[in-house]
């Protein structure tokens, strides 16, 4: 496993922390702490000061290397000049399991003196800053930034106590053999990473968590892979309350085993008519048997997240029957299956449309939603992902015109385009290059 340290520096009352930029892989759009991984390089590290003697010179030597790369600031000198006046680990925080890249993050809570000037390097930084520790706290609980587990749990038990030295549980912290992690990186928008039978990179669906006290709770697309993913999210929504089972459409790692789970619960289902019929054509006419159906549509208002409306959003392109769902002030909008980081969306024959995927992407695009979040991956910063996809969709059009003019038919597109794919997924390239291929009106 990899390692980390991260750098929370406290002056008085005031913490300094960071916005990552929108279009950042890891991350983007979280208020977080400077830091990053430790290189090769640092442990060489052999800086002597009575304040780090303890701590593990590699640490040492990452802290100090990242905030003079990120910041150009010299804790090494601060330290010399007698600006520091503690340096304490407050924890490590390891990476939960589910997730792809996993590291050992070292937090280091660094006291100085006085705050410097510090120049945040804007390639990766969007907002940098010194703020009172209340204020920075209320900026997750008001829900108006993103941030993950340790650093909310680090700026609590700063605003009890600043003067704290130690934190016993930086973890998300949940039983791996009986349950699956519930996750908040957005205050009040709870997610289930759930293991599920969908396509590569993905390996899990997002069963969102939505509602608060006096409105509709619910939980949206759970598909567990396997009857024992099943019972682990059954013990996971023990003592949710859930009252309602939301599914954005029909494609399987979406709705996989989400019938035993109302029927279990006796939950109603929700869902557009088009994903009901599409459910009984393609599962069997007793697929849903025993359970309530209440269809959605266009801006039914579905539940209410921190006292504002959380309204339906119909999202056709990738499936004519899908939806999403969003704040009345698009605080945030959760997208399904519209876009997904690191690959690119199928449109799928004969439920998706090219064009209408296109204007679906545009829409949400001018709706300018704060953080998105998508059905595979985690919660975003910014429209950036949206842009990007649409940009992307548009280049890979113009490419396919190009070689359709010379000369190329839909096998040697896909050739050209997709050569070395895994054969799984060829049928979904051919999928998409007839779906461009009928939105600028050709035909083989």
């Amino acid at each position: 496993m990899l390692e980390a340290v991260v750098a929370i520096f406290v002056h008085e009352n005031d913490i300094y922390s960071i916005r990552r930029q929108n279009y950042l892989k890891a991350f983007p759009g979280y208020i977080a702490f400077p830091g990053g991984k430790v290189d090769p390089e640092d442990y060489e590290f052999d800086f002597q000061h009575p304040l780090i003697e303890e701590y593990p010179a590699h640490e040492m030597g990452a802290l100090f290397r990242e905030i003079d790369e990120e910041l150009g600031y010299s804790i090494e000198t601060a330290m010399s000049q007698n600006n520091v006046t503690e340096v304490s680990k407050l924890g490590t925080a390891v990476t939960p399991p589910f997730e792809k890249f996993r590291f050992n993050a070292h937090y280091y809570k660094v006291v100085l003196t006085e705050k410097p000037e510090l120049a945040a390097d804007d390639g990766e930084i969007a907002w940098a800053g010194w703020l009172p520790h209340s204020e920075l706290n209320e900026k997750y609980h008001s829900g108006e930034s993103l941030m993950v587990v340790p650093t909310v749990r680090t700026i609590e038990h700063l605003c009890e106590d600043i003067t704290t030295q130690e934190i016993p549980k930086l973890n998300l912290e949940y039983d791996v053999e009986q349950e699956l992690p519930y996750v908040e990186l957005l205050k009040g928008v709870g997610y289930i990473p759930v293991p599920s039978n969908t396509l590569p990179p993905a390996h899990t669906t997002n069963s969102l968590l939505l509602g608060e006290e006096g409105s509709l709770k619910v939980i949206t697309d759970p598909s567990p892979e396997s009857d024992e993913v099943l019972t682990k999210l059954i013990n996971t929504m023990q003592g949710l309350n859930v009252e309602a089972i939301l599914l954005t459409h029909h494609h399987p790692d979406h709705h996989e085993r989400a019938p035993q789970l109302a029927r279990h619960l006796k939950l109603p289902i929700l869902c557009t008519k088009i994903t009901h019929q599409r459910l009984l054509n393609r599962n069997g006419a007793d697929y849903l048997d025993g359970i309530e159906i209440k269809t959605i549509s266009q801006n039914d208002k579905i539940t209410t997240w921190l006292g504002k409306d959380v309204i339906c959003q119909e999202l056709p392109g990738h499936d004519d029957g899908m939806v999403g769902l969003a704040t009345e002030d698009m605080s945030w909008f959760y997208v399904s299956d519209l876009v997904e980081p690191f690959t690119t969306v199928v449109i799928p024959e004969p439920e998706g449309d090219m064009q209408v995927y296109f204007d679906t992407l545009q829409r949400v695009i001018d709706l300018n939603p704060k953080v998105i979040i998508p059905s595979h991956g985690i919660p975003m910063g910014g429209i950036h992902l949206l842009e990007q996809t649409l940009q992307h969709r548009i280049e890979r059009e113009q490419q396919i015109i190009n070689l359709v003019n010379g000369g190329l038919d839909e096998d040697g597109i896909v050739d050209k385009l997709y050569g070395g794919l895994d054969e799984r997924l060829l049928p979904l390239a051919h999928q998409n290059v007839r779906q461009h291929l009928r939105k600028i009106g050709i035909a083989f």
